[in-house]
């Protein structure tokens, strides 16, 4: 995502923002209420909007969804676009099989194999998706977890109230997903975000171990198994996809939330999994005095420029798309821009870099990792920082710019 192409509009784009949210809060410092779903899109780029505001209504979480037909059977070898209508049209089975569709659609995670798909895969999603519909999208570069799939997804739109607890869904003309839900509801109200935690074993057991310590964690708050709405596991090789998989179905005894599988480059004696998940918080939390909750539970470290643990009390979300900075092969330089471009956003919507709930990196070689760390402490409150995970990938998408960053916010 080019900032330089969204700035020209933004300025309206932001007063207008700001609007809703005073109008829908009572004074503009408590959390907006409203009881219409509402999808703002903020700023435009081929395929997408570089941000997304929405008030406080369920949320579906899909599954990474690979070029499948209903069969198992790979769709349009070596044809990016071909592969990547099939995705998307597996996006819209499992979205209208839970009373949502592709006009709801709100955030949309985009794996391809190769780089240079990025353009061609951008131009499909402006002609697929239905006019006005513009979500934040965030583009990642990597081997994927089947053999000769050239694209995959994972998306967020607005569904309808669930039943009591989280809905986990089957229905739907799609393929077998094995023990994977291809969907589940995230409720209005509190939500969590868990950053990252990793184990150095082999494989097979890193997965578990981590595992482990993510369900000791949201523990801790009160949460099981059964609150967890998305898990997103960073791997290293994705050759061992199907092993990961069958050890995250077993753990969780064949009904695993949705997954998602990005390959970073994590040589030994770095750990070869990471993993994150998004989870409800169950209990009513509209009476917190702040939108969002910091936490580093027992047995976990955060830092000054993580947490381990958010919480959403209230409020309303936005999702980013995956930003990169204007200024080709200074990756420093980038990632400031992509910061304040962040921050000016977030102060025009009501909030700050203070109400950051969840931020995911994606860098392509080690000097945009050292200048990340370098220049995060810069932006962020030690206090307060937002869960995060950072992937080393095989590219972003676009040469000379070998950082991503994809993040969500709350108002306050």
């Amino acid at each position: 995502m080019n900032l330089a192409k969204s700035r020209a509009c933004l300025g309206f784009v932001f007063s207008f923002c700001t609007q809703v949210y005073l109008a829908a809060g009572s004074g503009g410092n408590e959390a907006p209420r409203i009881s219409a779903p509402r999808i703002l899109s903020i700023g435009s780029y081929a395929g997408g909007a570089t941000a997304v505001l929405i008030n406080d209504v369920p949320l579906i979480h899909t599954t990474q969804l690979l070029p499948l037909d209903q069969r198992g059977e790979l769709v349009g070898l070596s044809n990016v676009v071909e592969q990547a209508g099939q995705v998307l049209a597996n996006v819209g089975i499992v979205l209208k099989a839970n009373e949502s569709d592709l006009t709801q659609l709100i955030k949309l995670n985009v794996y391809l194999s190769q780089a240079e798909a990025l353009t061609e895969v951008q131009k499909m999603l402006a002609l697929r998706l239905p006019a006005n519909v513009k979500p934040a999208t965030c583009f990642v570069i990597g081997d994927l977890p089947i053999a000769n799939a050239l694209v995959a997804m994972d998306a967020i739109a607005i569904t309808k109230p669930p039943e009591p607890g989280i809905k986990r869904v089957t229905r739907g003309a799609l393929y077998d997903q094995k023990g994977i839900q291809p969907a589940a509801i995230l409720p209005a109200g509190g939500k969590v975000y868990v950053s990252g935690m990793a184990d150095t074993n082999d494989l097979p057991i890193a997965t578990i171990k981590t595992l482990e310590k993510l369900i000791a964690v949201i523990g801790h708050l009160g949460l099981e198994k059964k609150d967890i709405v998305q898990l997103k596991a960073f791997l290293q090789p994705m050759s061992e996809a199907a092993r990961v998989r069958k050890e995250i179905v077993g753990f969780f005894q064949g009904d695993a939330p949705p997954l998602v599988l990005v390959e970073w480059i994590s040589p030994p004696p770095n750990p070869p999994i990471e993993i994150e998940l998004i989870a409800s918080a169950k209990q009513d939390l509209s009476k917190e005095t702040n939108s969002v909750s910091f936490f580093t539970p027992p047995g976990t470290t955060s830092t000054k420029v993580f947490s381990r643990v958010v919480r959403v009390n209230h409020g309303y979300l936005i999702y980013f798309s995956g930003l990169q900075g204007n200024s080709p092969n200074d990756p420093g330089a980038q990632t400031r821009q992509i910061f304040r471009s962040i921050d000016a956003l977030l102060k025009n919507a009501g909030t700050d870099l203070e109400h950051l709930v969840k931020a995911t990196y994606y860098v392509s070689d080690n000097e945009a990792s050292d200048k990340l760390n370098e220049i995060r402490p810069e932006f962020f409150n030690p206090d307060r920082p937002p869960a995060g995970s950072k992937a080393k990938v095989k590219s972003t998408g676009v040469s000379g710019k070998p950082i991503t960053i994809d993040m969500i916010a709350v108002t306050r």
